[in-house]
């Protein structure tokens, strides 16, 4: 638990300097369950590659904090495909409140529905896998007769530029 503490004060500390910051609602791509409603703040954003520290929540009894990387294989003007991988720490808070790492890897499209000056609405389709080095299992979520390490990623997502 301490470890965990330890990182999130270390992200914290790195949010002075974003290029961006992206809202999301949803299944997140990058927290996974752990993140139905986050913040990112993009560090740093190229036209294949952007860095990112992510937090978000849900219903405040599940949460995470985490750092990752998102590779576009393409992008274009209204479609983009890419992969992400990201770090976290997360917790569950109840009777037997617990904490722990993740490792999330996703792939999917964003689709751009809004663009206006330097903000964008998107909404994100994909697949997500995550897993639990510290307890050596899987978190994802499996449905009956699919496959039992994916499940979908489905967002809306507000990224607002910074002047």
């Amino acid at each position: 638990m301490r470890h965990i503490l330890i990182l999130m004060l270390f992200l914290g500390s790195l949010l002075r300097s974003q290029s961006s910051d992206e809202y999301s609602i949803g299944l997140n791509d990058k927290l996974g369950y752990f993140g139905i409603m986050s913040k990112s703040w993009i560090k740093h954003q190229s036209s294949s590659r952007e860095s990112y520290i992510v937090a978000g929540s849900t219903l405040f009894f599940l949460g995470g904090i985490g750092y990752g990387q998102k590779y576009y294989f393409y992008k274009g003007k209204r479609l983009s495909s890419y992969s992400s991988l990201t770090g976290s720490g997360w917790y569950v808070l109840g009777i037997g409140a617990a904490g722990s790492l993740n490792i999330t890897g996703s792939i999917g499209l964003d689709f751009k529905i809004l663009e206006w000056k330097e903000n964008k609405l998107l909404v994100q389709f994909g697949v997500i896998s995550m897993y639990d080095p510290l307890r050596g299992e899987s978190l994802v979520l499996a449905g009956e007769g699919g496959p039992s390490f994916l499940m979908p990623s489905i967002n809306i997502k507000f990224n607002r530029g910074k002047k």
